[in-house]
Parts: C-alpha cells; sequence; structure tokens
C-alpha cells in the first residue's frame, strides 16, 4: 500500500508540472499570418510611404520619389519616378505626403528642407522649390482650403516650425503668407497632427504636446519616457503610440488639458521599434532590422501576434484593407491573416 501511495504521489505532481509549463507554452493560433500580396523594386531604399487611393507614393532613398498604381493590387505598375538631381536635392527622400484635395505633393530631403511638388499639371510632377529650414526631421500638411495649406515640421534647430502658404491665381504660384516658430523642451525628430493637438517626440526627453486654439498654438504639456522617443502615432486627440526605439514602443492615453498621463503602457521592449501603425485592432511596429511585428489591440495591452522577417523596415501604413512596409528590399505589401 505505501508503494501504491508513494507512486500515486509522484503521478500528481508530475501532472501538476506537466499541466504548469503546458498553461506557460506560447500558444502558436495567437499568430497572424503575414501573406504578401506584391513587392515592388524602388531601386533605392524605400524609406516611407504614403496611400491615396489608387496611388502609391514612395520615398524612394538616393532613387528619389516613386509613384506607382496599385488599382491592380498584385502588380503595381510605376507611373513616374523623380530622381534627386531632378528634384534639386543631393541627399535621399526619407518622407512623402500627399494632399489630394489641393494635388500637391510634399517630400523631405534628409535632414534638410520640405520639397515642394505640384501634380495639378495633369501625370506631370512639378517642382515648386524647398522651404521651411534645414534639419527638418519630419512634417504634417493640413489643407486650409483649396487655396492654403499650413505645413508643420519637426525642426531639430528650432522646435515646431509652422509655415502657410497660398495660392495666388494671378501669377499661378503658391507663396508663402505666414510662418511661426515656437521653442520646443528639447530638439524634435518626429511629428504627428490629430485634431487640434500636436505632438512632437523629443528623443531622449520623452513627448511634448501642443494645443491649437483658433491659430493659436501653446505646449500642454512635456513627459519624459525610456529610450529615444522616435516617432509619434496619434489616434485620436487623446491617444497615440510612440516608438521608442531600443525601449520599445508606448501605448499613451493623454488629454488635452492634462499635465501628466492617465495611462502609460510598454510594449514591444525586447525591440527597436522606429514607428507603430494602426488599423482597428490591429498594430504593425516596425522594429528596422528585426522586421515586422504585430499586435492586437487591447484594453490593458497590446497582445503580440507575431514578429516577420520581411528585411530592414523603416516605415508601415494600413491602407484599403492591406499593409504597405517601407523596407530596404523596397516597398512590400502584405494581408493580415488573423
Amino acid at each position: 500500500m505505501t508503494v501504491i501511495k508513494h507512486k500515486m504521489k509522484y503521478l500528481i505532481i508530475f501532472s501538476i508540472v506537466v499541466s504548469f509549463f503546458g498553461c506557460i507554452e506560447s500558444d502558436t493560433e495567437d499568430i497572424w499570418t503575414l501573406n504578401k500580396v506584391a513587392h515592388v523594386e524602388t531601386e533605392g531604399y524605400c524609406r516611407d510611404v504614403f496611400i491615396s487611393g489608387d496611388s502609391v507614393f514612395v520615398a524612394a532613398g538616393q532613387a528619389g520619389i516613386q509613384l506607382w498604381d496599385i488599382s491592380t493590387i498584385t502588380a503595381p505598375t510605376l507611373v513616374w519616378k523623380k530622381s534627386l538631381s531632378g528634384l534639386g536635392a543631393i541627399k535621399e527622400i526619407s518622407q512623402v505626403e500627399y494632399e489630394a484635395s489641393i494635388k500637391q505633393l510634399f517630400a523631405l530631403e534628409s535632414n534638410e528642407r520640405p520639397i515642394h511638388i505640384d501634380l495639378s499639371y495633369g501625370d506631370s510632377a512639378v517642382v515648386v522649390g524647398q522651404f521651411s529650414s534645414e534639419k527638418t526631421k519630419e512634417f504634417r500638411v493640413v489643407t486650409n482650403s483649396a487655396n492654403s495649406f499650413t505645413v508643420y515640421a519637426a525642426d531639430n534647430d528650432d522646435g515646431l516650425k509652422i509655415s502657410t502658404f497660398e495660392y495666388d491665381s494671378s501669377f499661378g504660384l503658391w507663396f508663402n503668407t505666414a510662418g511661426e516658430e515656437i521653442a520646443s523642451v528639447g530638439n524634435p525628430n518626429g511629428i504627428d497632427i490629430y485634431g487640434n493637438e500636436i505632438v512632437l517626440t523629443l528623443d531622449q526627453l520623452g513627448i511634448e504636446a501642443f494645443h491649437n486654439e483658433n491659430g493659436l498654438i501653446t505646449s500642454s504639456y512635456h513627459i519624459d519616457l525610456e529610450g529615444n522617443a522616435r516617432s509619434v502615432t496619434m489616434t485620436s486627440e487623446e491617444g497615440m503610440y510612440v516608438a521608442c526605439e531600443e525601449a520599445g514602443a508606448f501605448w499613451m492615453w493623454t488629454g488635452a488639458t492634462i499635465t501628466d498621463v492617465e495611462t502609460k503602457t510598454q510594449f514591444a521592449k525586447d525591440l527597436f521599434v522606429t514607428h507603430v501603425a494602426v488599423n482597428g485592432d490591429q498594430i504593425a511596429v516596425s522594429c528596422a532590422g528585426n522586421g515586422l511585428a504585430l499586435y492586437k489591440r487591447g484594453n490593458n495591452k497590446p497582445a503580440e501576434r507575431g514578429i516577420h522577417d520581411i528585411g530592414y523596415v523603416y516605415h508601415a501604413e494600413f491602407a484599403n484593407s492591406y499593409l504597405f512596409a517601407a523596407t530596404r528590399e523596397g516597398l512590400q505589401i502584405f494581408e493580415i491573416e488573423e
């Protein structure tokens, strides 16, 4: 009887151990599949991508700017391209942004001044010129009307730089009619805008938020973060994701009038994060040499859904139910299978 009792004891202990390790084993059913739809060779490194309908604008690094048509998503076709010399630039192109309502394209020559390109003349791309300040790290464009737009720039020298342009039909030219510089706590290298809220990333000094009240822009709050705050993605006037390089990323629930965060959640801590893109519950984290990490948005903390080695990823964007990844291997287009 004693032998049987000992055997039963060991059997129970063994069952508990097996059950415990079974519970902590990763659930492979939670991993999302990344199905490649198309791969576009961009000649230079694909540094950034901006999607507008069936048009995909690509910052192709040392190859300049390219426009691709994706009306057939599995076979994108090149519409036109502009080399660095054609743009009047000497450094690689690191960002593109297109304002469809006024048919104006904007690009950033890395660590230089933004470039203004007029696309209102059919398929031709007319370079208007460069504007704002050197050492611009990133910018956002807001259309005010059919004849006016404002550029908000993260100026690594001067803080938040604001430039307003208006179109003069008598001359057929865009003129810089107003401008302003607002000092920031540190030197900015990233920016995003949602409604009346503007947020700058400040490298090792975290983020600084500004509020725009009828054109009067004032600093709302500054929040220090771990790592180097690289880029920010605002999902609402009160929520944002901040890519902090070696410290991963943070989801932050903030407000326009408070002086500190109500909620701050860190995730992707073991990854080098350069950008975060969001589409509903889907989160795509650009991880430089570690590829692309997928997460599911949650109430408390984003849940891991797998890391995919697709090469060196600079930036990613969601559009038309697809995920567009700007990589050193070119522009890659995926569907996420949950």
